[in-house]
């Protein structure tokens, strides 16, 4: 859930602002002239956020490290891959990336 404010209004009541987003989880989207600027969120969601973001790139270099695995195996074994080949692993690795960004987007 998320609430928008002005920038007016967040200097004239950052206090209430502030205890909005602690108390109710609620993220405050600020606005300057109608333009998204900054998110105040919880110090608990902001956690969150820190250790999804580094489950992600865990994740990512875990993906990167089997590849790697793979093609050195691959390269050990004498084989090539075709330009196609190369493409369609990197596409079919794109895909799994997204896949598993939409499951964890679908997370609570």
């Amino acid at each position: 859930m998320e609430k928008v404010v002005s920038s007016t209004e967040l200097h004239k009541g950052t206090g209430d602002v502030i205890d909005l987003a602690r108390t109710q989880d609620i993220a405050i989207v600020v606005e300057t002239y109608g333009t998204p600027m900054v998110v105040i969120l919880s110090y608990d969601e902001y956690q969150e956020y820190l250790a999804f973001k580094q489950r992600q790139q865990e994740s990512r270099r875990a993906r990167f490290a089997e590849l790697r695995r793979m093609a050195e195996q691959q390269s050990e074994a004498g084989a090539t891959l075709s330009d196609a080949e190369a493409q369609d692993l990197v596409d079919a690795a794109r895909e799994q990336v997204y896949q598993q960004r939409q499951a964890q987007a679908e997370q609570p």
